[in-house]
């Protein structure tokens, strides 16, 4: 297995890589898509060799495929051979937050906090645990100062951590220059120990060190940290090896139970936004984050209009600003709680420092610390708006295996594209005009069969009643073109 940079046991390795007459066989599960973590793939042979299998697992975005984030460096600009050259039989998968299965590794996915869409990662097998959390910057800024408690989203960070008998954490910045930093996606040491203490954490690899530190000041500094921490902690190197006890007796932690690989049809065509911010430099910046992401944005009315806005349009996030007096972002929260109750609306505050007790009371989701990078609202907005598509996925694919299965037909439809983002996309589930039997178009059938090929058989009973005929159908059209 390749995490990133390829760092793990030789167990583990052992579970994920495998080799015969036909060919090498392994999983490449990648945090993120910004160049240094991914500039390896072009170079790596294994993915050229025909015979051999890869099954690549990375963050997806709003409607871009990790499929189409990696293509997108090996472009005739920047490389001479294109990804779909690749002789291997490469399959990509999609992920969000959740957990899914690679043999018998139980792996979960959570965000991290930065400038892109990140996953970090929990591998699960024999009674050990590995934590792959890099990059990460700390969501409080009080807490990457050392100061304050372990709360909110950094709690449930320190929780997704939780027991790990070996965590690989981003430690780039020291806390001493960490405040020059903020905003560039990176944690400070001290707060990485700080969260491997409070989650009982046996051991950490502190990685993602700062390229003006040489090998001489990597070692000073974890002989610093060892005076002060009661963490057994290195520094990860190239070529380092670590060894995992497994303890087959030690049974898995319970998973969130939420499925991490999503199809494509589980792309947003219009997601709703509900604001709240007066200070115009606020707005613009919020307004700029996103129309960058073609995403409907509503203002904030009367709290009547509120609650019959979210009862009708289902937004997927609120985005308030707290500047009191002028705008009580954590009293407006509180009284979105009380109008819709029922509608776990996530809930973002824009404010130039965080009040977690105060928030945690209102039900604030999250908060948007001024000042901050496009890069970094774009990412909030994109992570809790995958959040919110995810549970509505899971609600729909729930009532859709409650109703009785009925025949499926193919017909066509024509797709449509929006000038804001896709628009208009047909429906997984139609009816024929008889009203009794679900349609799916040629087109929506083209995908089924593609998520189909990249992750699972269908476990559903309405495709598996049908799936053979569906591949038939889509398969007519997909059969001047290569798939991998």
């Amino acid at each position: 297995m390749v995490i990133d940079c390829g760092t793990g046991g030789h167990a583990l390795a052992r579970k994920l890589i495998s080799c015969d007459d036909k060919g090498r066989r392994g999983n490449i599960l990648i945090s993120h898509t910004h160049w240094d973590h991914i500039q390896g793939i072009p170079f790596f042979d294994p993915l050229f060799a025909c015979g051999n299998e890869w099954d690549i697992y990375g963050p997806r975005g709003l409607r871009e495929s990790l499929h189409e984030a990696l293509a997108g460096q090996m472009q005739y600009m920047y490389f001479p051979v294109s990804l779909d050259q690749c002789g291997a039989n490469i399959r990509y998968h999609d992920l969000v937050e959740g957990s899914f299965a690679i043999g018998d590794i139980r792996v979960s996915a959570r965000y991290s906090n930065h400038p892109v869409l990140t996953l970090g990662y929990r591998l699960q097998v024999d009674g050990a645990t590995l934590v792959y959390a890099c990059d990460h910057e700390p969501h409080s800024r009080m807490l990457s100062l050392g100061d304050g408690k372990i709360t909110g989203e950094d709690l449930r960070h320190a929780e997704f951590m939780e027991g790990a008998d070996l965590l690989i954490h981003d430690a780039q910045y020291t806390a001493e220059e960490y405040p020059e930093k903020i905003g560039w996606g990176h944690s400070p040491v001290e707060y990485v120990l700080k969260l491997a203490a409070h989650a009982r954490v046996k051991r950490v690899a502190l990685t993602h060190h700062d390229p003006r530190r040489d090998d001489d000041a990597i070692e000073r500094l974890v002989a610093s940290i060892r005076q002060t921490s009661s963490v057994d902690v290195f520094a990860a190197f190239e070529g380092h090896v670590a060894e995992l006890k497994m303890r087959p007796e030690r049974g898995a932690l319970p998973s969130s139970g939420e499925v991490a690989d999503m199809p494509a049809e589980g792309k947003l065509a219009e997601p709703v936004v509900l604001l709240g911010i007066a200070q115009t430099r606020t707005s613009a910046a919020v307004c700029e984050a996103l129309q960058a992401e073609s995403i409907c944005a509503r203002s904030l009315g009367s709290m009547d209009a509120v609650r019959i806005s979210i009862a009708k349009n289902g937004p997927a996030l609120a985005i308030l600003e707290h500047n009191p007096p002028r705008i009580d972002g954590i009293e407006l929260c509180r009284a979105i709680r009380r109008q819709a109750p029922e509608h776990q609306l996530p809930v973002l505050i824009v404010a130039d420092r965080e009040d977690q007790d105060a928030g945690a009371m209102a039900g604030v989701s999250d908060w948007l610390i001024e000042p901050f990078t496009a890069a970094y609202a774009r990412t909030k907005i994109r992570t809790w708006l995958l959040r919110t598509a995810r549970k509505s996925i899971k609600s729909a694919t729930h009532a859709e295996e409650e109703r009785p299965s009925h025949p499926l037909r193919v017909v066509h439809a024509a797709l449509c594209l929006g000038g804001h983002g896709i628009k208009n996309l047909p429906r997984v589930s139609q009816r024929a005009a008889d009203g009794n039997d679900p349609v799916i178009s040629s087109e929506k059938a083209a995908l089924l069969w593609m998520y189909g090929r990249q992750i699972a058989a269908f476990d559903t009973p309405t495709f598996s009643n049908k799936v053979g005929e569906i591949i038939a159908q889509a398969s007519k059209a997909q059969t001047s073109s290569r798939y991998r």
